[in-house]
């Protein structure tokens, strides 16, 4: 099966022949199957990785022109403004943490008035969102200015020749981010002796179904070693890239999979409001894309999934939109959405998960 081809489609730009072209991103045609995984990480990961390289050290040049300012002229405001320049997605993720509380008082009070289809998790306290915001900087730094750009690479998929019998673990990363962001699972899942494969999606921007494309190979390279199903873990878009491959199997494959969700715009988030590009647009509230998922998945399916969730998400709210009817909703007190994805409490239901028993394809 190739991801792409009678595959339902839902909204945003059409999966056409053209972008079909773009298979350096999800695994050239011109190649054979066991090269596809490794051009897809390869490409798409370089791509994330150049973009956000070139924005570190743009971001770093800029912070030392100030620096060397400051030593000239004297520190004042002008280190204030170096350090803004040095972490300029503080202020950024403030602004989105404040919005995201403003959403989050609404469903709280909706809660109150019995409306059951507001978020189940109490408006988190001052405190609460002050920490979730600076660990979610923190992350940040560490993902954006380090793993992703530069990092990428540190650890590679790991199928050791004894995964017969284990079940595997498929890692889909979210928007504008490659296998660098599970830098912090991989070593985990290496040491328990789990086999892993951690894709890279592209193009960055592209519709997320074209992104998803190249999920077919990883998992094949990941059944092939293992001879099991493996557990689909997604963050945030890498959730819906996981819906949309699975609108393309049949029930039979499909129920085979369990699925973790973390911090997943299911039903969309409201910071996409003025997204411009194609797979930003889709995660839109009630786009399209998302309406025509939701009306392939049977109840069976949803009930394979497991959603984390945070009402503190800085970036998929209300934060409701991050479940599923039917699935095991998991809400996880006081992160923001890339903080998210490191809560010990995931790495652990995914550990405990992969070391039991597998189901043979």
């Amino acid at each position: 099966m190739t991801v792409g081809e009678n595959c339902p489609h839902y909204g945003g730009s059409e999966v056409t022949s053209e972008s079909r072209a773009l298979g350096v991103w999800a695994g050239s045609r011109a190649h054979s199957p066991d090269m596809r995984g490794a051009l897809t990480c390869k490409n798409a990961a370089m791509s994330n990785a150049r973009m956000q390289q070139c924005l570190t050290l743009l971001m770093a040049a800029l912070g030392g022109a100030w620096v060397a300012t400051s030593l000239a002229w004297g520190w004042g405001w002008t280190a204030v403004w170096a350090l803004a320049l040095l972490a300029p997605q503080a202020p950024v993720l403030g602004l989105e943490m404040l919005w995201a509380a403003s959403v989050a008082r609404r469903e709280a009070a909706r809660r109150a008035m019995g409306q059951g289809d507001s978020a189940p998790q109490p408006y988190p306290s001052l405190w609460t969102w002050l920490k979730a915001w600076a660990e979610e900087v923190v992350a940040s730094v560490q993902t954006f200015g380090w793993r992703q750009p530069w990092a990428h690479r540190q650890w590679a998929d790991h199928l050791p020749a004894d995964s017969k019998g284990r079940q595997g673990v498929l890692l889909v990363h979210g928007f504008v981010c490659n296998r660098g962001f599970w830098n912090t699972w991989m070593p985990r899942l290496r040491a328990a002796g789990v086999p892993h494969v951690a894709v890279s999606m592209g193009p960055p921007f592209a519709d997320i179904a074209v992104q998803a494309q190249g999920l077919q190979q990883a998992w094949q390279r990941l059944v092939d070693a293992t001879g099991a199903p493996p557990l689909l873990v997604g963050h945030s878009m890498g959730g819906l890239a996981i819906r949309h491959w699975l609108s393309c199997q049949p029930d039979d494959v499909a129920l085979e999979h369990e699925v973790i969700t973390i911090g997943t715009p299911h039903h969309g988030t409201a910071l996409a409001v003025m997204a411009q590009s194609p797979a930003a647009m889709q995660m839109q509230l009630l786009s399209p894309f998302l309406t025509g998922l939701a009306a392939g998945e049977s109840a069976a399916r949803r009930s394979q999934f497991t959603c984390y969730w945070s009402v503190c998400d800085n970036i998929v709210f209300p934060a409701s939109t991050a479940t599923l009817p039917a699935a095991r909703n998991i809400a996880v007190h006081g992160r923001a959405h890339v903080a998210l994805a490191q809560a010990p409490v995931i790495l652990a239901d995914v550990l405990a998960r992969t070391s039991s028993g597998t189901r043979q394809v």
